[in-house]
């Protein structure tokens, strides 16, 4: 099974990049393949011909066979005596009758049977190019898997280095959040409950640093949206406190993982003051199957790619987020849609 995956892309880059190879390798190669087996097909048509000049010139000697036409024909210049030539009819040679000038014999061989005969070329010449064409995908998928290696190999190397990092972080965000809890019960609260803040962002950079291919085990249990939302907004808020918040919130509740729709909704609403503005505003609005996230944005290039991971348009962030935020959706067979206009910056998040 393991060795099978490694004849497979893993995500969306080795996806866009092996097709790009193999259609570049596949087509260059197939062009190639094609004009070469036109070039035969139009020398075997060309060698038919010959053949059938051949088989008209000895029909003219013996006039035995079942193949053949013969008319008479007005001579115009004796040139086109022995000469193979093709009308509506089909292919012909035009023969002098000793002692009359005028006329002469005219043997054809009928285009409905040269047609059959081109057809049977043609016929043998496709069942071999489907053959080269069949070698051709296996040899063009060989090649851009091989080209793509250097991909994979910077790929897996990121996930490395994020899965590191992740367990790195681990330890000492536990032992900050253990001394907090002591600090909060000897200590004024407000100002720790800056620090915690603070640790939570930690948390949150250390959970979307966690490999993207891992399958998610959850407990699924009644979650109430509007309780995360507003516990993520009044975290969110004391950090950007230029930024306007407004909500319409229904006590909707889904059955899920409740830490996965917390991450999600981190994500979104992190996402959605991240990238703000000056002075903009981010707006959250849930409705019985769907929860409306959107805020005040610069404009985005690519809106197509912005769930793809490692996908960034600033210099603020991992290009993570959103791409943790679609694999989880997926996980709770939710859809999650995106979309920018006029300044404003919109993700949609559907429920089951």
């Amino acid at each position: 099974m393991l060795l099978i995956k490694k004849f497979f892309p893993k995500n969306v880059y080795e996806r866009e990049a092996l097709l790009k190879a193999f259609l570049i390798f596949f087509l260059t190669i197939e062009t190639l393949v094609g004009v070469i087996f036109l070039l035969l097909v139009k020398i075997s048509v060309e060698d038919k011909k010959q053949s059938i000049f051949l088989e008209l010139v000895n029909y003219s000697y013996t006039f035995k066979g079942k193949d053949f036409k013969v008319e008479l024909y007005k001579v115009k210049n004796a040139k086109e005596f022995y000469k193979l030539q093709e009308d509506k009819n089909g292919l012909f040679i035009v023969i002098p009758i000793p002692g009359v000038k005028e006329d002469a014999l005219k043997i054809i061989y009928p285009k409905e049977k040269f047609k059959n005969d081109v057809k049977e070329i043609l016929k043998s010449y496709l069942t071999y190019f489907g053959f080269f064409t069949a070698v051709n995908l296996i040899i063009s998928y060989a090649l851009a898997l091989y080209t793509i290696s250097p991909l994979r190999k910077a790929i897996n190397l990121i996930t490395e280095v994020s899965r590191d990092i992740s367990h790195d972080m681990n330890t000492p965000i536990t032992s900050i959040l253990i001394n907090l809890n002591i600090l909060k019960k000897r200590y004024d609260e407000s100002a720790i409950k800056r620090i915690e803040m603070a640790v939570n962002q930690l948390k949150y950079l250390r959970e979307n640093l966690s490999p993207l291919e891992k399958k998610i085990h959850m407990k699924l249990e009644e979650v109430n949206l509007k309780e995360i939302i507003e516990e993520s907004l009044n975290e969110l808020s004391q950090i950007y406190r230029d930024i306007k918040i407004y909500t319409e919130l229904k006590n909707v509740k889904v059955l899920a993982d409740k830490n996965v729709v917390k991450r999600i909704i981190d994500n979104l609403l992190s996402n959605a003051f991240k990238h703000n503005i000056k002075n903009g505003y981010v707006k959250v609005i849930t409705e019985d199957r769907k929860l409306i996230i959107e805020n005040t944005s610069k404009p985005v290039k690519d809106v197509s790619k912005i769930f793809e991971p490692f996908y960034r348009e600033s210099e603020r962030g991992t290009g993570l987020g959103l791409s943790v935020v679609k694999k989880l959706s997926q996980e709770l067979g939710w859809k999650v849609e995106a979309n920018y206009k006029d300044g404003v910056f919109k993700v949609v998040v559907k429920f089951v």
